[in-house]
């Protein structure tokens, strides 16, 4: 009967029907989605540096020479780092083998950690030698754990993979 009744009507209000129907079930969809969003709360979360005033007089702060990793090995190119305290916040501008870096490190002297979370670079092409050396490098401070400074002079930035293996700097 149901089929003989839908028969009946003209074509045009069954499409209307079906039409009608499936804007109920989007505009149902939307005010689940809305109800659930509206649930969500907006929280601005900060990434914990070090303060101006505390990084004022840090034996950090400057310019460094890498010397080497931990197997003893110098490198075969001139790379350097320097940390500024900028806008009230720790940063990291250097030389690799090829390219130019920068980063934003999160610091706490009390733990002597020391984490950098990204790098950026210029795209700068090398040499095959270069770039391997740069990767590596790169690898490494993304890897770096902690810190620890031997006569205010010589830092070393412990790595946590590969274990056991660190990078030694010199102050300029």
């Amino acid at each position: 009967m149901l089929v003989l009744a839908e028969l009946k009507k003209p074509a045009t209000v069954i499409w209307k029907q079906k039409i009608l129907n499936q804007m109920k079930k989007v505009l149902v969809l939307f005010a689940a989605v809305a109800i659930g969003l509206g649930g969500c709360k907006d929280e601005k979360m900060e990434a914990t540096y070090p303060s101006f005033e505390a990084m004022r007089g840090s034996d950090l702060l400057g310019q460094w020479k890498f010397k080497g990793y931990s197997d003893g090995k110098s490198p075969k190119f001139d790379v350097t780092m320097e940390l500024k305290n900028e806008k009230e916040k720790v940063t990291i501008y250097g030389r690799s083998s090829v390219n130019f870096y920068f980063a934003e490190p999160m610091v706490d002297e009390n733990k002597r950690t020391f984490r950098i979370p990204a790098i950026g670079s210029t795209k700068i092409a090398g040499t095959p030698d270069a770039n391997s050396f740069e990767l590596t490098y790169y690898e490494s401070l993304r890897n770096v754990e902690k810190y620890d400074l031997k006569d205010r002079n010589i830092l070393v930035l412990y790595v946590s993979s590969p274990a056991n293996e660190a990078l030694y700097f010199e102050k300029k």
